[in-house]
């Protein structure tokens, strides 16, 4: 406890403190050199802090520097952060040259979720038109960190050749293949106005030549700065072309520094020079070397500038700045100073803590809140010394609580409040630590009348018709309806709340739908995850049908067994075959929904006639077929040419078949084929343009013989056309007028076949007889057919 009280009387001596930044340390900088400077950019490095790798947040976002008051935060641009070494650029507005007491700033770090504290651009001035760290992985690119956003372009150039520099990392660059082009910028080039170039290299040999940043020199006006060959001795100078063009003997106005550049390959050096309108100077290591006066009219080429020109450097270059001002003498001194030896450029005092109370965030646990139920609060709160003495709640509905924890940190306590009724509330929490420092957050929690819940687990299973979607909720309680969405359409409005289940009818053979599911609530929605069902291919269902009828269907086919249409209990499959054009056709009578009705059991079982329904899908009124594609049937141009056949054998025969058109929602519909049938087999859908439903009664087997074993030979099949689905009576007469046999049939019928049998089931005698089909009620349309009966 000794120790916090010292540390809190500390707090209270010195400045004031920024927000609520747990920590900070004291950085006193060395004066400037030869006169105040103005909105310079000051390099700090710390390596290896251990108190900023244990309290800064990982990536150093948290980090922000202020002036002595600890207050006003400066500009800063952090070019490499990890594990408690940073390198960083602080814009100081005013730097003394004189006054050290000026000179002292503040680093704060230890902030959770407060965002980057960085300022990039802010940090560079106008008057800097391109600053290159030369710090990025080359992978990622090249980047200007001013406002201007000069960025280059890099040539051979990689992730290996990023190394240690003078500032943080650098680029280190090989000869005939590596080069960085700047963009053709009128700010980088002597014009009318004031230039400075700066740049740090490490490498150069002496005895070589290398241009190191400026254009290509083809043309008059073009500018380099660079290393000029000498044995034993280098040069660093100016170079600038004043010849119309290139050639073998070219003018060329240079300006070398004095002395000589005694360069080694571990050497760094700080190279610059300026333009003011009038003078060319020259500086190396932050020491003019030479002044010389500008040629009339020194105007630079278009061309765009590089680094490294010619690809001739070997070596690593740090730092490039360009800037739209002469930069005086002592600018470019304190600038050599600084970062040539930035570890020795700076005392950094010990760490200091937040007295007060660190206090990022109220939230509440779950959003929404709901009225009489609590609704639970976390507040991210802590000190660094003493305790926290006191937490006070404004709850926002006329409510406040007051707690006194007496812990370091509250960051995992829940605070409870009971809302009434439905709104918007602003929380307002008040912390308070035992040194008497507070600090306060706020909030704002919506609630609920009730408790909405989400839709989930939803499965599917597939039904005859269509895919069964099914889901859960843990209370249907206050959901007023569900909405079905399939994709980003909403597919089905579920009335009842208390029926978690839906059959989507609206399926296409083989097709997967994503579905996602609304429970809509008076107050708002709740919604679910999405989720995928499989492909709907079921090729085979069987079901048990007897006296009382039933059905049996599958996604492309059903039938409907009428009561008494079965003598006795037997059970009836439909398997899909096929949809392709090559099995069991006729040429030029391509047949779809291939499906065979079959049983094991029925043996004589069929007394009436049984309703075989096909149901095509129609999407935006295109017929689709599946498995097996055929496109270009639309419901519109082709429904009227579109049968029911059966499959006798040897070819496919048409049968009269009803078709209408049912609509559902969302632009799909079905195209519904009826026929009555009364025999098992083959089934399906023929296209056919010359046929019409109003083609005459086709016969099979006038001539037949009852009791064969062959059913096909041993009755008269007869279908004819009943496209409205009328009633039909059909009777039975010999030669003599005589009724033998008469059936009527309440559902509607097509096809009829007669094994010979009468009103009793006896046999009837052979010879010539006429059956008459009467369709329709009031206006009866009848029809003779003549059949002979053998034994």
């Amino acid at each position: 406890m000794k120790i916090y009280a010292a540390v809190i009387l500390l707090n209270l001596l010195s400045s004031d403190w920024y927000s609520d930044w747990a920590y900070r340390k004291v950085i006193t900088n060395n004066n400037a050199s030869g006169g105040d400077l103005t909105n310079f950019p000051l390099l700090l490095i710390i390596s290896n802090d251990t108190d900023l790798a244990v309290n800064a947040v990982s990536d150093g976002h948290d980090i922000l520097f202020t002036l002595k008051d600890g207050i006003v935060k400066l500009s800063h641009e952090i070019e490499y952060y990890s594990n408690g070494t940073i390198a960083a650029w602080i814009k100081l507005p005013v730097y003394s040259s004189s006054e050290q007491d000026s000179n002292v700033i503040y680093m704060y770090y230890g902030k959770q979720f407060c965002g980057d504290q960085q300022n990039k651009n802010s940090t560079w001035d106008l008057n800097f038109s391109g600053v290159y760290h030369m710090g990025t992985d080359p992978a990622t690119g090249f980047f200007d960190s001013t406002v201007s956003n000069h960025h280059g372009t890099i040539e051979g150039l990689v992730s290996s050749n990023l190394v240690a520099g003078r500032a943080g990392r650098a680029l280190y660059f090989k000869p005939s293949s590596t080069r960085v082009t700047l963009p053709d910028s009128e700010n980088f080039h002597i014009g009318n106005t004031s230039l400075t170039w700066e740049m740090w290299i490490c490498g150069a040999t002496n005895g070589t030549t290398a241009k190191w940043l400026g254009s290509s020199r083809t043309a008059r006006g073009d500018i380099s700065m660079r290393q000029f060959g000498g044995t034993p001795t280098s040069a660093f100078g100016i170079n600038y072309a004043t010849n119309e063009e290139y050639g073998g003997a070219y003018a060329e106005f240079r300006i070398l520094a004095n002395g000589t550049f005694n360069a080694t390959p571990s050497d760094w050096w700080y190279c610059a020079f300026t333009y003011n309108g009038a003078n060319v100077i020259t500086y190396s290591n932050g020491i003019q070397n030479t002044s010389r006066a500008a040629l009339n009219n020194m105007n630079t080429s278009n061309f765009p500038m590089h680094i490294s020109i010619a690809k001739e450097i070997q070596g690593t270059i740090d730092e490039v700045r360009i800037s739209r001002t002469a930069r005086s003498s002592n600018w470019l001194r304190t600038t050599y100073l600084n970062s040539a030896d930035p570890i020795n450029f700076r005392t950094t005092g010990a760490q200091e803590m937040f007295a007060g109370v660190v206090f990022t965030s109220i939230t509440p646990a779950v959003i929404p809140g709901v009225a009489n139920e609590n609704t639970v609060f976390n507040l991210n709160a802590m000190v660094l010394t003493g305790v926290i003495a006191s937490v006070s709640i404004v709850w926002g509905d006329g409510q406040s609580s007051t707690y006194s924890p007496g812990s370091t940190n509250i960051s995992t306590d829940n605070f409870s409040h009971i809302y009434t009724t439905r709104s918007n509330f602003l929380v307002t929490a008040v912390v308070t630590s035992s040194s008497g420092l507070a600090s306060t957050n706020s909030t704002v929690i919506s609630t609920l009348p009730y408790r909405f819940y989400e839709p989930y687990n939803i499965n599917f299973s597939y039904e005859p018709k269509g895919c069964l979607v099914k889901w859960n909720i843990t209370s249907s309680a206050n959901v007023h309806h569900y909405n079905l969405y399939r994709g980003n359409y909403l597919h089905a409005r579920i009335e009842k709340p208390v029926l978690y289940e839906y059959l989507d009818e609206r399926i296409i053979f083989g097709d997967l739908y994503n579905y996602w599911i609304e429970a809509v609530y008076s107050a708002g929605s709740a919604f679910s995850a999405t989720n995928f069902s499989q492909p709907h291919a079921v090729y085979h269902r069987e079901a048990l049908i007897g006296t009382g009828g039933g059905n049996l269907d599958t996604l492309l086919s059903g039938l409907y067994v009428p009561n008494e249409s079965l003598s006795g209990t037997c059970t009836l499959s439909m398997t899909i075959l096929s949809n392709r054009h090559e099995s069991f056709y006729e040429s030029g009578k391509p047949v779809y929904y291939q499906t065979e009705i079959n049983s094991s059991d029925i043996q004589n079982r069929i007394k009436g006639n049984i309703v075989l329904k096909f149901r095509i899908p129609a999407t935006n009124g295109s017929l689709v077929f599946k498995p097996f594609m055929a496109s270009g049937y639309t419901i519109n141009c082709h429904k009227d040419k579109f049968f029911c056949a059966f499959w006798d054998g040897n070819t496919w025969i048409p049968l009269s078949t009803a078709v209408y058109e049912k609509r559902l929602q969302n632009n799909f519909s079905f195209l519904e084929l009826e026929t009555s049938v009364n025999r098992l087999g083959i089934y399906g859908v023929m296209y056919n343009p010359q046929y019409t439903h109003e083609d005459n009664v086709a016969v099979k087997n006038r001539l037949f013989i009852p009791g064969l074993n062959n059913p096909v030979l041993s009755s008269v099949q007869i279908s004819f056309p009943n496209p409205d689905r009328e009633q039909v009576k059909i009777q039975v007469f010999d030669l003599n007028g005589k009724i033998v046999k008469e059936n009527g049939f309440n559902e509607w019928i097509n096809f009829w076949s007669w094994d010979g049998s009468g009103k009793n089931g006896e046999l009837a005698a052979p010879g010539l007889y006429v059956i008459s089909i009467v369709i329709g009620g009031i206006r009866a349309k009848a029809i003779n057919v003549h059949a002979y009966l053998l034994k």
